[in-house]
């Protein structure tokens, strides 16, 4: 065993990627499959390889982001829900 196999490997798939921004939560199919499957094949080679995969939320989150202007910060209740609708739209994309 290799000393880089005991490490963490970090892998961010980015929003973009996984999905169709001109959409509304348009994920790409296609696109996730093919990474799965290269993905697999990446650990099959290096079974003692430690991974964790974290991904943007693209045409999910930043949708609703945009909506309610979650990048300047919250002021009164209705930006508020802001958080909450980016939170659930980037729960949608996990499933």
């Amino acid at each position: 065993m290799e000393e880089n196999d005991k490490q963490l490997l970090f892998l961010k798939l980015g929003g973009s990627l996984l999905t169709d921004k001109t959409g509304v939560e348009a994920l790409r199919s296609d696109v996730l499959r093919g990474l799965a499957i290269e993905i697999r094949k990446a650990m099959d080679q290096r079974p003692q390889q430690k991974l964790l995969l974290g991904h943007g939320s693209g045409s999910f989150g930043h949708v609703a982001a945009a909506e309610f202007g979650t990048r300047s910060g919250v002021d009164d209740p209705r930006e508020w829900m802001g958080y909450a609708r980016v939170s659930d739209a980037a729960a949608r994309l996990n499933r």
